[in-house]
């Protein structure tokens, strides 16, 4: 049996590429019996069972991590209980036989030029990836008989995270049931936004909300997942970023030591590919030009991000918190959906605005395009421009874009999603609500 490592304890990795190139060989080695993947599962400390028979991954605040390292240390990432039992549950996932394919074939190339895009080349996922939905509008509605994410087997569920803190306001699911009760909320009933779900209130649902880590069966990189916030709800993606999941995604990324961790997600008709509530996460052992470029300061807590072609909105944890940063994201993302108006959201670790790249005080970094609407299924070309594709990291689809690819054809494909300039609600537009938006939020005082 694979000697498993204790999640109470932190580890010294040199980058994770160890890790990687270790993973790459599982496919060689003998396959765990599935009696010692239900013992590695029930031993591992701090997670239980619950209902459905998935486990949950509990923490609280003190569990956060709110700097990481730059890319410019070279000493060892210590890996954090969070990092350490996902990397344990997806390797014993991937040697399990659950993925389409494995990432032994993902060959990653640097694009000369200041952008230093992360172009790699990943053909089986073009090849092998579940068919994507046909999406026609930004407010397409749920259809239940499509897939969703309640349709995953038991073997591709990773966790449930649940955060025990007792002051948290995230959702239901991270208060006790007395602490529904005691917060005028009917015992086991759902919360969204602190009302409670009417939807949800039949006697089936009356026990608090899950938001569940599953592995992504084709997977772009290393511990790709999706995290997939209040997942019984079952709502259309265009009803996903309410303050609850955007809280959510953002303690996901504190629980992570790794600088590397990645977490994305792209609205209806900025290629979702499922109609139903989700986000990627993954490492990247690159620095994303995301993850470091310049801002210009807007308004409030709300900066513009030029250093992709296709203009976008920046916001970080400094200076503020986890539950102002979700309302002030939720905010934007609604006033979009009202407007028919398709975007991408990503979050990443880097130097807090106005740092030096190199600076050792960094934070979460979350940025938020409005872009033109791609309407129908995916396209052919060389990659999509969705969430990671404007945060600087490249899943090439065949092997002749990947090898003459240059920093000016990435610019011309990610320009080509900008919104344009005679659209009836054109960016500049955008970007005045976005102000208006920001420093009302900067100037409330109800939180």
């Amino acid at each position: 049996m694979r000697q498993l490592v204790n999640i109470n304890k932190v580890v010294d990795h040199s980058r994770f590429s160890i890790t990687k190139q270790l993973f790459r060989g599982l496919s060689q080695q003998k396959p765990m019996e599935s009696s010692e993947i239900v013992n590695a599962r029930i031993n591992a400390p701090h997670v239980c069972n619950t209902w459905d028979n998935t486990d949950n991954f509990e923490y609280t605040e003190e569990d956060f991590i709110y700097q990481t390292a730059p890319w410019c240390d070279d000493s060892p990432i210590k890996l954090s209980r969070f990092d350490l039992e996902l990397r344990k549950r997806w390797d014993i996932a991937m040697n399990d036989g659950v993925f389409r394919y494995n990432i032994g074939h993902i060959v990653t190339r640097i694009l000369p030029g200041p952008k230093h895009y992360v172009a790699q080349l990943n053909t089986l996922r073009a090849r092998e990836r579940r068919k994507p939905q046909e999406i026609t509008s930004v407010h397409q509605q749920f259809n239940p008989e499509d897939f969703n994410f309640t349709r995953v087997q038991p073997k591709e569920v990773i966790f449930n995270l649940v955060n025990k803190t007792e002051t948290s306001s995230a959702t239901g699911s991270q208060c006790s049931r007395n602490d529904y009760f005691k917060n005028g909320v009917p015992n086991g009933y759902l919360v969204c936004n602190g009302k409670v779900d009417a939807e949800c209130s039949s006697c089936e649902t009356k026990r608090p909300e899950r938001h569940t880590l599953v592995v992504n069966v084709s997977p772009m990189e290393y511990g790709h997942c999706l995290l997939v916030p209040q997942i019984d709800k079952l709502p259309a993606q265009v009803c996903i970023l309410t303050e609850v999941s955007i809280q959510v995604a953002l303690e996901t990324i504190l629980l992570s030591s790794h600088r590397g961790l990645l977490m994305g997600f792209n609205s209806l008709c900025a290629f979702a590919s499922v109609n139903h509530l989700h986000f990627h996460l993954y490492y990247l052992e690159h620095e994303l030009i995301a993850d470091h470029c310049p801002v210009t300061h807007l308004g409030g807590k709300v900066y513009e991000m030029t250093a992709v072609p296709c203009p976008g909105f920046g916001m970080q944890l400094h200076g503020s918190t986890v539950q102002k940063l979700a309302r002030l994201t939720h905010r934007i993302s609604d006033y979009f959906i009202k407007n028919e108006i398709a975007h991408n959201v990503f979050i990443c670790r880097g130097p807090v605005f106005g740092e030096d790249r190199n600076s050792f005080h960094t934070t979460v970094r979350l940025f938020i395009w409005p872009r033109k609407k791609f309407i129908g299924k995916k396209s052919c070309d060389e990659f999509n421009v969705a969430c990671i594709e404007l945060g600087g990291h490249l899943p090439i689809k065949e092997e002749a874009g990947y090898n003459r690819m240059t920093e000016e054809e990435v610019d011309e494909i990610i320009a080509d999603a900008c919104i344009p300039d005679d659209d009836p609600l054109p960016y500049a537009k955008i970007k005045e609500e976005v102000i208006r938006i920001g420093i009302e939020e900067d100037s409330s005082s109800d939180i």
